[in-house]
């Protein structure tokens, strides 16, 4: 566990690559190399989705979010501003949809808390409306292209450690 984001250490979040399935399948060590392909070109004010971003990757997203077991996505700002600048009727799908960097050659799918799960807790609700208004333009903004230069300058993020997860993951840890 000295790697990664803590939320995927809870079995709510999981990571969906937007790159389409190879004509031909792979041998296990073509798969273990496969690299990811960004769907966002640019930087800062100027990213934008390029031409490997298309609609296959559009009904992957809009599949995901549209499904009641999931909570959020969280997928890079240009392509969610793609999604707004071109979906039309139903856009209910689109508030789902949270930037954050990154994100440009999978989304982060996080799922709600199971009914079952009493100790489990949910994330706050989503603000109204479907997320393409000044918060969204924010992340094109000088301030948003500073605060990613920041984040960057800091180096690696702290090694998660046990406490970092949700209690009832003790019990499993130590389980024999």
């Amino acid at each position: 566990m000295s790697y990664g984001h803590a939320s995927h250490q809870s079995g709510l979040d999981a990571d969906i690559w937007l790159m389409t399935a190879p004509e031909q399948p792979l041998t296990d060590e073509e798969r273990e190399n496969l690299g990811a392909s960004s769907m966002v070109s640019g930087s800062g004010v100027d990213l934008y989705t390029n031409d490997q971003w298309g609609e296959w990757q559009v009904s992957a997203v809009r599949t995901a979010a549209m499904s009641p077991a999931v909570d959020r996505i969280f997928i890079n700002p240009a392509i969610k501003r793609t999604l707004c600048d071109r979906e039309t009727g139903d856009r209910s799908w689109l508030q789902k949809l949270r930037p954050w960097w990154g994100h440009d050659a999978h989304f982060h799918v996080r799922l709600g808390c199971p009914t079952d799960s009493p100790l489990c807790v949910q994330q706050p609700f989503l603000p109204a409306g479907d997320g393409c208004d000044d918060s969204l333009a924010w992340w094109f903004s000088a301030e948003a292209a500073e605060e990613l230069a920041n984040r960057r300058q800091g180096g690696p993020g702290r090694t998660l450690t046990l406490a970092d997860l949700p209690p009832a993951c003790a019990s499993v840890y130590y389980a024999e």
